[in-house]
């Protein structure tokens, strides 16, 4: 027993000795190997861009449930707050002036034209180092929306008025030249049916530059640039072209000039969305409301040949656009202009475009977009979600896309870019009074309207000129 003792006493002394030399080694020789713990789980800054846009209806519906969620999706960090206002340049150069103009704006061609001559909006060139990038973009609306080698917008679609008609007044199809397409009307006219709904100087001369290179002339000498080539014989034809057909053939309703006139949502669109007129002059920005109103009658084809002169009518081809704010304009910070570039990218990407084609007939500025169009129409494969909407079939669909894109391939004109183009479109209390004075009453002659809307251009005025008072 006391050996057995002795024994487990000397067992407990080793042990201790063990312990105290283990705790020893380690109190000197600290472990190299860390222990594991878990990084805090860190947020990217979220950074917040505002947008200016001026969408029709569609076009919003659109952009709210599809575009922007993708947009979102892909870019989490990015807040992008959305204001609808109307396409107008005055409203962004008063924000601009406080420095709170938006970090995004979409507008049309013109009106971005003289905010990058006021320095308000970004070069994107400087930008977007892939100088290719650039080329996915048609030339027409590459053209629209650059001055020189700058580039102030992305163009985010592709358009120019034509005829759009109702196939029930032109069973045998529509003519492509004016003395034909006059004798079909005056037949139609006969019916109690107008042949066509245009009001001559409505939509700030936007479809009114679409007759003159019919008659031989063009705004600018060289279509987009150099002096102003409107006081001339080519002006005073086309003026009187309308005012004939108007007032002394009375195959165009009198519907006068300005707003609530243009397009579908105007007086033109009422008559032609009723029956009571045969043709209007429009975009494909009314697709939606025109196959609304007419379904499978609705058709389009480019807009005629002059006969007299063996010119074609040639609309003003361009785009609206995606512009980014300089900071001096919307106090942007470098991390709110990154994020600008990458929704106005994101926004003329080919899939956006075709989100916005899907859903309201805007056609893609994005060569591969809409060739992918062109490929599916001319198979007779086309039919948007908008189209199917109102039953149509791609039968009764692809003829009218085939129309429009005839049109937009065809006979246009550049749209020019240049700040002096602003005070044609601008000049509705004065160039375009003087134009309504003679197409409604003719209280003045054509001459008369040639040599004011000349020099209401060249006097880079917006004030009331007293020579056309």
């Amino acid at each position: 027993m006391k050996s057995s003792f002795i024994g487990t006493i000397i067992a407990v002394v080793v042990v201790i000795i063990v312990v105290a030399a283990v705790l020893s080694y380690i109190s000197t020789h600290p472990s190299t190997t860390k222990p594991v713990t878990t990084p805090p789980v860190t947020t990217p800054p979220v950074t917040t861009i505002s947008y200016w846009e001026a969408y029709s209806p569609s076009e919003l519906s659109t952009f709210n449930n599809k575009i922007l969620p993708l947009f979102e999706a892909q870019y989490p960090n990015i807040k992008v707050v959305v204001t609808n206002v109307a396409l107008s340049t005055s409203n962004y150069e008063t924000d601009a002036a406080a420095h709170k103009a938006p970090n995004v704006y979409y507008d049309s061609s013109n009106d971005e034209g003289l905010l990058y001559a006021g320095g308000f909006i970004l070069n994107l060139r400087n930008y977007i180092s892939n100088s290719s990038y650039f080329n996915q973009f048609t030339s027409g609306t590459i053209a629209a929306e650059s001055s020189g080698t700058a580039m102030f917008g992305l163009p985010v679609n592709e358009n120019s008025i034509l005829m759009f008609y109702d196939k029930a007044d032109f069973p045998n199809g529509i003519a492509n030249n004016t003395n034909a397409l006059i004798t079909q009307v005056e037949a139609i006219n006969k019916t109690g049916v107008w042949g066509f709904a245009y009001g001559m100087g409505a939509d700030y001369g936007y479809r009114f530059a679409a007759w003159l290179p019919g008659f031989g002339t063009y705004i600018f000498a060289n279509k987009t640039t150099g002096p102003v080539t409107l006081n001339n014989s080519a002006m005073i034809n086309t003026l009187e072209f309308w005012y004939n057909l108007t007032y002394i053939d009375h195959l165009n309703a009198p519907l006068g000039s300005g707003s609530g006139v243009a397009g579908a949502s105007g007086l033109e669109g009422s008559l032609f969305e009723s029956g009571k007129a045969a043709i209007i002059f429009d975009g494909p920005w009314d697709l939606v409301p025109l196959v609304k109103a007419l379904g499978s009658n609705l058709g389009a084809a480019p807009l005629p040949q002059v006969s007299s002169t063996g010119n074609y009518f040639a609309p003003l081809i361009g785009s609206e656009g995606i512009a980014v704010s300089s900071s001096q304009a919307s106090g942007a910070s470098a991390a709110q202009i990154n994020a600008s570039i990458l929704f106005a990218k994101f926004l003329a990407s080919p899939e956006a475009e075709l989100l916005m084609y899907n859903g309201t007939g805007d056609l893609p500025s994005d060569s591969g977009a809409l060739n992918s169009l062109i490929a599916q129409a001319n198979k007779g494969t086309l039919l948007p979600a908008f189209a199917a909407a109102e039953n149509l079939t791609a039968s009764s669909f692809d003829p009218v896309e085939v129309g429009i894109l005839a049109q937009e391939s065809g006979h246009t004109s550049p749209t020019p870019s240049t700040p002096q183009m602003n005070y044609y479109y601008s000049g509705v209390a004065d160039m375009h009074t003087e134009m309504g004075l003679y197409y409604t009453n003719k209280t003045i002659s054509a001459p008369a309207v040639a040599s004011c809307v000349q020099a209401f251009i060249e006097s880079n005025s917006t004030n009331v000129l007293a020579s056309c008072s």
